[in-house]
């Protein structure tokens, strides 16, 4: 008796450890875009900005 858990997917999401992976992967590659955008933002108002420097 398995009381309707199936035993491939990811506790609490419900997806398949392949999706949850995936689903990381984005969340990793995201988080990365930001960054980079944010950083460049910020290099840009240093630069921009008199009253910085």
């Amino acid at each position: 008796m398995n009381n309707g858990i199936d035993p491939n997917k990811v506790w609490p999401t419900g997806l398949t450890a392949p999706e949850a992976e995936e689903l990381h992967r984005h969340l990793i590659q995201g988080t990365q875009i930001f960054g980079f955008i944010s950083v460049l933002a910020h290099l840009l108002a240093y630069i921009y900005s008199p009253w910085l420097k």
